[in-house]
């Protein structure tokens, strides 16, 4: 995969720098000064995998751990927004390798309590700042369970009918931040293709260390 630098324009580093001077960041996967997220951290985060879940065709940028897994935590609990960017455009490599730029991109919708708890939706962030279309055709209804309490089997019955799709037609592309078993795409799809869309897969900016040990199963 081509390095993220290569698509970086020279005068967005001109400013960040300028900026530094008087409002100064620091990378969120290293702490080193200067960017919000540095040339190694970035190297380190694109790690592209292509994987099944039952099914469904999923692309992430890396796994959940290490820089990648400090990053994506600085922008859903710490409020780092300017993460968007840099991570936004990791997204949009991914969805180049995939094959996908000419499908509208429908981001996974946030619950209320996270929209309460952070004001923003990451996916949505993360689905405009890639180079293709955005849908907003998925909306979260009801109230669901916090997935990190739950185990493998509980995931899926608390986001069952969790979403409501406006009909349509043609191809999309989920996009969340994180898969760990994969229900919450799953469901997506689900309320998606029973509305009268194609889901092609989903991209995501990381899976955790579970979804790539061998002889673990959904």
């Amino acid at each position: 995969m081509t390095s993220h630098a290569s698509f970086r324009p020279a005068w967005q580093d001109h400013v960040a720098d300028a900026l530094d001077l008087v409002m100064p960041v620091w990378c969120a996967g290293c702490d080193a000064p200067g960017r919000p997220l540095c040339e190694a951290c970035r190297t380190e985060i694109s790690r592209p995998a292509r994987r099944e879940s039952r099914g469904l065709e999923v692309w992430s940028a890396a796994r959940y751990e290490g820089a990648t897994a400090r990053a994506v935590r600085a922008l859903k609990e710490d409020g780092r927004t300017g993460l968007v960017r840099p991570l936004g455009a990791l997204l949009t490599q991914l969805i180049r390798t995939a094959g996908w730029s000419d499908v509208a991109l429908v981001p996974v919708p946030s619950s209320r309590a996270a929209m309460r708890r952070r004001g923003y939706a990451v996916p949505e962030l993360l689905a405009r700042r890639c180079d293709a279309p955005v849908a907003r055709l998925l909306r979260a209804r009801g109230r669901v369970a916090d997935q990190r309490l739950l185990g493998r089997s509980d995931r899926q019955r608390n986001v069952a009918g969790s979403f409501v799709a406006r009909p349509g037609t043609g191809s999309v592309v989920i996009i969340d931040d994180v898969m760990t078993t994969g229900a919450t795409l799953r469901e997506a799809q689900r309320t998606l293709t029973a509305a009268g869309l194609r889901v092609t897969g989903a991209a995501v900016l990381a899976d955790t260390p579970l979804q790539i040990f061998p002889g673990v199963h959904e």
